[in-house]
């Protein structure tokens, strides 16, 4: 069905937020996540000196307790701009590959395109106790 929602839960990742999982690469750290037996994401964040700070694990917490509502608002849009145009709509429908936690209450998701060679990044900021999709 295209545009699905309620698609993705970020709650199975949640355990998988400890700074032992995390991979530094000088100033910034990676934790792989699993959203699905069968889907993994990535999620970067800075990890200034080299040292992973409970901030962004605390943030990154908040992103995938979020995270159905997220991807909801971005498989709306998708089905918005489909709605406009005459390509399939797997064109506009994507699979979320990553999280980028870019500052304080900032995130960003990268998509890839399922139909075609394509991806793209959605910007979210948190407002209140919501994220709020930034265009």
């Amino acid at each position: 069905m295209a545009f699905e929602l309620n698609r993705i839960s970020g709650s199975t990742a949640l355990p998988a937020l400890l700074p032992e999982n995390a991979v530094i690469d000088d100033d910034e750290a990676t934790i792989e996540l699993p959203l699905s037996a069968d889907h993994d994401i990535g999620l970067f964040f800075p990890a200034p000196g080299g040292v992973v700070e409970p901030v962004w694990l605390e943030l990154a917490a908040d992103v995938l307790v979020h995270l159905t509502e997220i991807d909801n608002e971005v498989q709306r849009v998708g089905a918005e701009q489909w709605a406009r145009t005459t390509h399939p709509s797997s064109h506009y429908e994507g699979n979320l590959e990553y999280i980028t936690l870019a500052g304080p209450g900032e995130a960003l998701l990268r998509y890839y395109v399922i139909g075609c060679n394509s991806e793209w990044d959605e910007r979210f900021v948190r407002t209140g106790d919501r994220w709020v999709r930034v265009e």
